[in-house]
């Protein structure tokens, strides 16, 4: 990449509480609406990503993460592009129950999907080859456009997935990763490779600060990328 050329970045976003959030139970495909402090969650990392000049929002078609992609749409005069290759991991017949009851009543079920959930899914669920395959397809539509700044609205299993589809990381590995609500990662092209920059960013949340004073990248980030 030329040293004058903007580099494209992308943030990905997972969408703020809902009471199955709370409760810990599997939501998957099932259109859950947020909380009320989701919905706070939502404004919060609208608020912080107010100052960043997005050009497109990208976001899955269930309603926890579209009120939340609109939430930061609103600030850029924009509307959020639903990609249902975002849509949450379909987890078939967990969907709705807790992780309490899962390992009380489908205990070795369970921990053999908890020590490697996308290579051990629940019966009827989806695979690893399926989700790989509309990542793919969604990632393809990241890259192919010209815009340099890029949200993407999701879920946490599918945000842990991404880690794997788009940056390369192992996936096996990546449900060791945390994926609040509301929080943020972010990752650069450079060199046309995707390099993870931050992750997990919920300090809007966590603090309780005003998300516009607080920086997306960071200027200590923004001298060092062009030194």
């Amino acid at each position: 990449m030329p040293d004058n050329e903007e580099p494209r970045r992308v943030i990905f976003a997972r969408h703020g509480q809902t009471e199955w959030n709370k409760e810990y139970r599997f939501q998957g495909r099932t259109n859950i609406k947020l909380t009320d402090t989701g919905r706070q969650q939502a404004e919060s990392l609208a608020s912080r990503l107010s100052s960043w000049p997005l050009e497109i929002i990208y976001s899955s078609p269930l309603d926890r993460a579209l009120y939340t992609a609109k939430a930061i749409a609103k600030h850029h005069n924009l509307e959020p592009v639903i990609l249902h290759e975002l849509q949450e991991i379909n987890f078939a017949g967990w969907e709705g129950q807790s992780i309490t009851s899962l390992e009380k009543d489908h205990h070795d079920i369970f921990a053999r999907w908890r020590a490697d959930p996308f290579f051990n899914p629940p019966a009827g669920a989806e695979t690893w080859e399926k989700i790989y395959t509309r990542l793919s397809r969604a990632v393809k539509i990241f890259l192919d456009g010209n815009y340099k700044r890029i949200c993407v609205v999701s879920h946490g299993g599918i945000m842990r997935a991404l880690y794997a589809v788009f940056i390369g990381l192992n996936p096996h590995k990546v449900w060791n990763m945390d994926v609040s609500n509301c929080a943020m990662s972010g990752v650069e092209m450079r060199h046309g490779r995707p390099c993870l920059v931050f992750a997990n960013d919920d300090l809007h949340i966590r603090a309780g600060l005003v998300g516009e004073k607080l920086p997306v990248w960071g200027e200590s980030y923004e001298l060092r990328s062009r030194a």
